[in-house]
């Protein structure tokens, strides 16, 4: 039977706006618009979708472009939007991955770029992507195109330890970059020094460098990987 009082504590949350509907989780009738803080107009802060950038990020001279890569087998559909990817208390280390997303065409930051990201945990498992989307996400690039996600770091592994124990994948995060107008980019971030670099499939130009950094008495670990997309080709 379900709990009196825990019916009541989930009506008075954001979980109890929702009932169960015909076609799923449906807003209660009664519910009533989120009221605002303040409504003085002049304290709103408008988010900027397209082009005008206000925090002085200028063009760049010198992007290179990204190197494609193949969705590989373990790509899923549906990943949550989220800048968490792991969950609470996921074994690894805890890694930062932040960048920006560029035009190559203007040498402009892109905002609202859509980037799917996935990769293995440290028992080398890909989550399932239906029930389980543990290191999986999907993140929008803010209006200066930057965008920031946490997880844990990812390590080689063997895709085929049975069949091709000797052959080794590096360790990389996968990427998809989807945007408006622009050619969709499947690609993998890599590690610099990886000691699994033979990878044939290992790009040293897609390979970021790691820093190590402290917060709050919690040691964890950073990289910064741009984004570059081309405009989509005039024939499509």
């Amino acid at each position: 039977m379900f709990d009196s009082t825990r019916r009541n504590f989930l009506q008075q949350t954001s979980i109890g706006l929702a009932t169960f509907g015909i076609s799923g989780l449906v807003l209660r009738s009664e519910a009533q618009p989120t009221q605002e803080v303040s409504r003085n107009r002049s304290d709103r802060i408008l988010i900027q979708m397209g082009p005008v950038l206000k925090d002085g990020i200028t063009a760049k001279s010198d992007l290179r472009k990204v190197t494609p890569q193949p969705y590989g087998p373990f790509y899923r559909t549906g990943a949550p939007f989220r800048g968490k990817l792991s969950l609470p208390g996921e074994p690894g280390t805890t890694f930062v991955l932040s960048g920006r997303v560029w035009a190559y065409d203007t040498k402009r930051p892109l905002p609202g770029v859509v980037l799917d990201f996935w990769h293995v945990d440290i028992a080398e498992k890909y989550s399932n992507g239906t029930t389980d989307f543990r290191n999986r996400g999907r993140l929008v690039s803010s209006e200066t195109g930057f965008y920031e996600l946490e997880s844990i770091r990812p390590i080689p592994y063997r895709p085929n330890p049975t069949g091709a124990p000797e052959f080794w994948r590096c360790a990389h995060f996968h990427l998809v970059a989807i945007s408006p107008g622009y050619e969709p980019l499947v690609t993998e971030i890599h590690f610099q020094g990886d000691p699994k670099k033979n990878d044939p499939m290992y790009r040293p130009e897609n390979a970021i460098v790691v820093e190590e950094q402290n917060a709050n008495g919690r040691v964890f670990q950073r990289g910064v990987f741009d984004v570059v997309l081309e405009r989509e080709s005039d024939s499509k």
